[in-house]
């Protein structure tokens, strides 16, 4: 099976996808997801200079990309296996990965951004919205959870990286008002 049938498959019947799917095919497509997502955001920065130019740039952005997706994937499943949801870790991140196919929304809202018609994190946050709530929608058929579950599963992770960064924030301010008195 090609990326385009799989994807096709996917849109048309999610829930038969899910159950007769094979790692292989939602590999190629989550893999394919998460580079074309990725790419789609490098695009976003890159319209805006908030990053340097260069494949080192997007390898990095890739990375962070795939590093933030493992966690949250591994959380995700983490919290519905400890409240006795069955599904597959892996098919969950490879679904992730067919979610971030909702980037590549962000390159034309970019340009509109751009030529002052939108605003940037407006358009960001559109996607982002968008990118979740296909997340929930995914995981609610992999795992035969309801939606409020679903919300919950993905917003724990959303809400431990918040902590941790107003955590850090904090101690950086500590830290400075430390070195100043």
């Amino acid at each position: 099976m090609n990326l385009i049938s799989t994807v096709s498959d996917l849109v048309d019947e999610p829930q038969g996808f899910i159950d007769r799917a094979s790692g292989r095919e939602t590999g190629w497509a989550g893999i394919s997801g998460f580079l074309i997502g990725t790419l789609s955001i490098f695009i976003f920065l890159r319209l805006f200079s908030a990053v340097p130019p260069g494949v080192y740039s997007f390898l990095n952005v890739l990375a962070i990309v795939l590093g933030m997706n493992f966690f949250f994937a591994s959380a995700m499943h983490l919290f519905l296996e400890m409240t006795g949801s069955r599904g597959a870790a892996l098919k969950l991140f490879f679904l992730l990965g067919v979610t971030d196919f909702f980037w590549a929304v962000l390159i034309p809202l970019g340009f509109l951004a751009r030529l002052d018609y939108m605003n940037p994190v407006v358009d960001f946050l559109i996607c982002f919205v968008i990118v979740l709530l296909a997340r929930i929608s995914l995981m609610r058929r992999l795992y035969s959870i309801s939606r409020n579950k679903a919300l919950l599963a993905l917003g724990l992770p959303y809400t431990a990286l918040s902590a941790g960064s107003v955590m850090l924030f904090v101690y950086g301010i500590m830290y400075l008002v430390w070195l100043v008195v």
